[in-house]
Order: structure tokens, then C-alpha cells, then sequence
């Protein structure tokens, strides 16, 4: 049940040009996120390799902007709005730090005492199953790459923030360490109630997170469909194996291959 307040996310006619308008990568793309309480919503920006999708999670994130068009966040411009965190494809955990005081980091930012943030940190870093390694530094060699990307989910969540972006956080994983990473997101999101917005190119990701796909296509790309993924939840392991999961997989492979 959507909200009256401001829409969570509104992108209106963002377009994406390196030439000053010549050609465009993206043209006129609108998509609207809306306020669904007590529950949050797991949008999906899924399409082809190179179409687009990391650059319109750059422009929601306000780390690049568009060459025209507008972004809102609440009903507020991009630049009044607060930070918005990121979980970007390659892990991006501070390696001369811990995996505590890397989780720990966003609330000591916000001023929190040490030791509360050090308790807090500790309970998320056993949520995502890190517990035993919390004092190894966060850097290949200490941890695995599904582990650093659990460092910096745990980070990114820590704060309990609104909005999360997550760019193809399963990039360069291994199918069984993608599908824990699945699940864990997918639990951190039915605990927290934000809204969470995924890019993805992999629609078996897609259908298993989301509860609405917004689909890219088309040269320059713009929005070709929005589709509700109305699967239970939660999602597990035999949800991959449902006559209903199985279904809308097989429809939306067949809309990425029109276009």
C-alpha cells in the first residue's frame, strides 16, 4: 500500500549525452519509486551490459550528473537531498581498516560514542555472518571476495538509511556465493523496511529480489516496461524452482531478447 507522502525516487527525462547533445546514451528516461510503508520496496533496474543502468544509479547517488532532466529524492532536488549509500560492484571496504571498524565507521561519522558503535557493528557483522573474522583486516588474502562484499553490505546498512544502491553487488562471484549474497540482501531488506535499488543484467537476480523491475532498452535506452514481481516472501533457495518464479524468468528473458 503506497503513501501520500513524496515519492521515494522520481527521475524526469534524464537524458545522457558526452557530446553536448549530438547522440544520447540515454533519452527521456522517467522512472518513479513510491513510498510503500512499513515494508519498503525492492526495485530492480535490470537491462543489457552497457546500456546505462550504473550511470542512472551515479545520478541518484549524486556522485555524476545527467545532461538533462531532473532527480528527485522526497520531493527534494538531488543536491538538497542527504547522502545515500552505495554498495558499488567491486568491494570497496577500506583494506588498513578491520571488518568491525569499517562497519563501524558510518555511525562514528554521525558522532556516536566507540563503544556504542563498536556494540552495534558487531550485532550487523554477525547478521551478515562475519562474526569470528571481525578483527581481520578487509583485504583479499584475509577474506574472500563474498566476505569483503558482506563487509561492505553490513557498512552500508549499518546506519539503517532510507535509500540503499546496490550496482551488481554479485559481480565477479561465484553462482553459490551469489545466491548467499541473494539471500542475505534480501533478508537485511525485510528487516530494515528501506527501499533498495538494484542494477542487474542477470534476470535470475532480478525476479528473486525484486518486487518491481523497471526494464532498459533500446539505443539510445530509455524505460520499455515496468513488471511487479509478485513472488511470496521470503525468497529462498526452492523460490528459484517455482512454477511462478520459473515464469516471469522465462517472460522477461523473452522481452531482454527483443531488444
Amino acid at each position: 500500500m503506497t503513501s501520500n507522502a513524496p515519492h521515494v525516487i522520481e527521475l524526469q527525462d534524464i537524458c545522457t549525452s558526452y557530446d553536448q547533445g549530438k547522440t544520447f546514451i540515454i533519452k527521456d528516461f522517467n522512472m518513479v519509486v513510491e513510498d510503500v510503508p512499513d515494508s519498503g520496496e525492492f526495485i530492480v533496474l535490470l537491462g543489457k551490459s552497457g546500456c546505462g543502468k550504473t550511470t542512472l544509479l551515479k545520478y541518484i547517488a549524486g556522485l555524476a550528473t545527467p545532461y538533462s532532466g531532473r532527480i528527485l529524492i522526497r520531493g527534494n532536488s538531488r543536491e538538497q537531498s542527504p547522502p545515500i549509500s552505495m554498495v558499488f560492484q567491486e568491494p570497496s571496504a577500506l583494506e588498513h581498516y578491520s571488518v568491525l571498524k569499517n562497519v563501524m565507521l558510518p555511525l562514528l561519522y554521525r558522532g556516536m560514542a566507540e563503544s556504542e558503535a563498536a556494540e552495534r557493528a558487531m550485532n550487523m557483522v554477525k547478521a551478515v555472518g562475519l562474526e569470528g573474522h571481525e578483527h581481520k583486516y578487509a583485504k583479499f588474502g584475509k577474506l574472500s571476495g563474498g566476505q569483503l562484499q558482506r563487509v561492505v553490505i553490513a557498512r552500508s546498512l549499518i546506519a539503517n538509511p532510507g535509500i540503499v544502491l546496490l550496482d551488481e553487488p554479485n559481480r565477479g562471484l561465484d553462482n553459490d556465493t551469489g545466491l548467499q549474497i541473494n539471500l542475505l540482501i534480501a533478508t537485511l531488506w525485510r528487516q530494515l523496511q528501506s527501499t533498495i535499488l538494484l542494477v542487474t543484467h542477470q534476470i535470475e537476480q532480478a525476479v528473486f529480489l525484486g518486487t518491481k523491475l523497471f526494464v532498459m532498452g533500446g539505443k539510445p535506452a530509455s524505460l520499455v516496461r515496468q513488471i511487479d514481481v509478485k513472488l511470496p516472501v521470503p525468497r529462498t533457495r526452492e523460490t528459484l524452482h517455482s512454477r511462478e518464479f520459473l515464469e516471469i524468468k522465462n517472460q522477461i528473458d523473452d522481452l531482454m531478447f527483443q531488444l
